[in-house]
Formats: C-alpha cells, sequence, structure tokens
C-alpha cells in the first residue's frame, strides 16, 4: 500500500521532478541514450483482436504520417485478419503484419513492440481514428515528438475524443482516460499485467509527460452488438485467463451474458445490454470536441451504426454494413 505521502498531489509532484532529473543520467551514458538502440523516428504499433468496423480507417489514417507501421492480429474472429492481410497488400512495403494468435494480451503487446524499428514508439489502437488536418492532427503530434530531446527516454500520455452508441453521440465525459501511448524505446519497456489489466512498466530513467490535446478520435463504443459484449465483459475475462482459466472469450460471454441482460440467445441478451448502455448518451458536441477527422466525414452521411431516440428514450439501434474510407490522408512523415 501507498503512504498518504505517496499518493497526494505533493508526493505526485515530487516522483515527477526525480524523473525528470533521473531521464538526464543518458547525458552519462547510464544508462545509455535512445539513438543506442533504434534509429530516430516514429514506429506506430497497431494490435487488435476483433476491430473489424474501423479497423481499415484506424490504420488509414495515420498510415502517412508515420516511419513505420507494425499492425498485429490477436486472433481475432471477425474478419479483423483478413482486413489487415488487404491492407499489407494494397500498401506493399508500408506495413508489417504480426499473427500472433490467442496468445496473452501483454505478451502480444510485447511481441508488436519488439518488432518496431524507431526509436519513438506511438500505441494506436485500431478503435482510433487520427486527426489529419488542422493544429490537432497527427503531423503535429510527430512533429512535437521531433522535437524533444534525442538524447533522454520519454513516456507521453494521450487522451482521445470518444465517441458511443454512433458517430453523434458521446458519454458525458467525452474524452477517454489518459493512457501512455506515445514512449520513447528501451529493452528495459515492457508490458506487464496489473489486476485486470495490461499494464506498462516504466523504468526509472524515462520522464513522464501529458499532453491535453486530442489528436485521435476512439470509437470507443461505436461497434456492434457482439463487440459491445466483448468490450463489457473483456476486463474480468483476461483476468480470469491470467489465472490459468482456459475459457475462450466467446464460451464466457455466452455463459454470463444471457444471466445478467435476459433474453434466449446472446443476440438478444446483446441488445437489451445496448438499450441500458447507451441510454445516457448526449449529442457529440463539434464546440467541446472540435472537428471529425477527415476519414470519418463521409461515414456521418450513412453512418453504420445508428441511435435511435422516441420522445428523449433511446428504444434501438440500427446496424448496416462496415465504413469503408474512400480516400488515404496524405502527409509526411
Amino acid at each position: 500500500m501507498r503512504s498518504p505521502a505517496e499518493r497526494s498531489p505533493e508526493g505526485a509532484t515530487l516522483r515527477a521532478r526525480l524523473r525528470n532529473v533521473l531521464s538526464r543520467s543518458t547525458y552519462l551514458g547510464i544508462p545509455p541514450p535512445p539513438p543506442a538502440f533504434r534509429p530516430f523516428g516514429v514506429s506506430a504499433m497497431l494490435i487488435a483482436k476483433n476491430e473489424a468496423e474501423w479497423a481499415e480507417s484506424s490504420l488509414l489514417s495515420i498510415l502517412n504520417f508515420v516511419d513505420d507501421v507494425v499492425v498485429a492480429d490477436h486472433g481475432s474472429e471477425d474478419g479483423t485478419r483478413e482486413i489487415l492481410e488487404s491492407l499489407v497488400a494494397e500498401h506493399p512495403g508500408r506495413i508489417r503484419f504480426l499473427a500472433l494468435g490467442d496468445v496473452p494480451f501483454h505478451d502480444a503487446l510485447n511481441a508488436t513492440l519488439a518488432a518496431c524499428s524507431h526509436s519513438w514508439i506511438l500505441r494506436f489502437n485500431l478503435d482510433f481514428i487520427a486527426r489529419t488536418s488542422g493544429p490537432l492532427s497527427i503531423a503535429r503530434l510527430v512533429e512535437r515528438l521531433r522535437g524533444l530531446d534525442r538524447r533522454r527516454y520519454y513516456c507521453i500520455s494521450l487522451s482521445g475524443i470518444a465517441l458511443d452508441g454512433d458517430l453523434h453521440h458521446q458519454f458525458p465525459n467525452r474524452r477517454d482516460p489518459y493512457e501512455p501511448l506515445v514512449f520513447t524505446y528501451s529493452p528495459w519497456l515492457r508490458y506487464g499485467v496489473k489486476g485486470r489489466f495490461e499494464t506498462l512498466q516504466v523504468p526509472w530513467f524515462y520522464e513522464k509527460l501529458a499532453m491535453s490535446q486530442a489528436y485521435h478520435f476512439h470509437m470507443r463504443s461505436v461497434k456492434s452488438l457482439h463487440r459491445m459484449l466483448q468490450k463489457f465483459y473483456w476486463s474480468h475475462w483476461y483476468d480470469g485467463r491470467n489465472k490459468g482459466s482456459a475459457t475462450s472469450l466467446r464460451d464466457f460471454i455466452a455463459e454470463n451474458a444471457l444471466r445478467e441482460f435476459g433474453g434466449s440467445t446472446v443476440e438478444e441478451a446483446a441488445k437489451n445490454f445496448i438499450l441500458l448502455e447507451f441510454a445516457g448518451c448526449v449529442p457529440f458536441s463539434e464546440d467541446l470536441c472540435g472537428d471529425y477527422p477527415d476519414i470519418l466525414r463521409p461515414a456521418l452521411l450513412d453512418p453504420p451504426f445508428r441511435l435511435v431516440f422516441r420522445e428523449g428514450k433511446l428504444v434501438d439501434r440500427l446496424e448496416s454494413r462496415r465504413y469503408r474510407p474512400a480516400f488515404v490522408p496524405e502527409g509526411s512523415s
């Protein structure tokens, strides 16, 4: 258990100052600075399990803005792997693909991290969509990274704009929690497990920073019925896997969804869950959140998901075909 001093704002400030000082130890070569391990540049690492709805849009939104793209499939069952393999074939030499299968998630993350080539790593989930124009574009983020001291190690937390239910709604918080999504590579940086979640284990010589700007949108809950149940039960299933359970995610959902949400099939349980989950959504606010990413704008006219409200009450959600982006945003790394 952490002491009151460690939990206090003063303790956090002290730890931040200490990391800032220790991050300069690389000037003395202890540890060696980042160029000792990888050439300067930005690698994007993307990993997915059942992200067919947005995998294509996500990958294409960053493809031309980084130096290196490594994308991994973590045992998908919904066509995600086939989508990724098609993109690799359409953009030869630009994307490296890993088929990792259903290995522990933190092991999959470490394998993807190890396959990246450059000193900066951008962890970009395949339900993230990057902004590709304007002052909050992914190009501006990459520019900021290139301007930081190349001799030091950093771990940077970001928060995206979150969409929920469909492209026109959000939960009232509107933003994701901050997560360490950008970091400098070193052989000592690894993913592990903490409770029910994976965690990035950050060495003492990394300075931790946070950027308040939202450079991406998160399709947090803009997903199919089945995918929403997977998202809901993921952390509990993952915790069981870490403790030795051999139950598949599909079976775990079937065992729990009918009991918790009712219905005679998993589909009916998912529908009941959806009506409960999105009842508190509010309309998307461009004033608070800014413009949609360019690659998403065509989808607003014919959205793949649509919440249906009647007299202020959510009564249904309609699903149609998967959105296919019509263009690849141009940029330079």
